[in-house]
């Protein structure tokens, strides 16, 4: 599973209106997305994400990509051509 990958697939998903994401979604565990949300909160990519159970939850409202997310997704522009949503994820995220 490519960690760069994922991570983008989760920023577009949000800029994209889907906050909603949970691991099922994205075809990857749940430690994985676990890890990668983390990762997009602490370095500041994300704010809005709620803590239970001992994990992130992406929820409906109040879910916002920050500035240095929306900048992540424009100077990824390589994986923006290959992208093609969430139908596609599980052969795109491997590689």
């Amino acid at each position: 599973m490519n960690k760069v990958k994922l991570r983008y697939a989760i920023l577009k998903e949000i800029y994209n209106g889907n906050t909603t994401l949970t691991e099922a979604d994205l075809c990857v565990g749940r430690e994985e997305f676990d890890e990668a949300v983390n990762f997009l909160s602490r370095e500041g990519y994300l704010t809005g994400i709620i803590w239970a159970d001992d994990r992130p939850h992406l929820p409906k409202i109040g879910l916002v990509l920050t500035e240095k997310g929306e900048k992540y997704l424009e100077e990824n522009s390589v994986l923006a051509k290959t992208y093609k949503g969430l139908k596609e994820i599980r052969e795109w995220i491997k590689f």
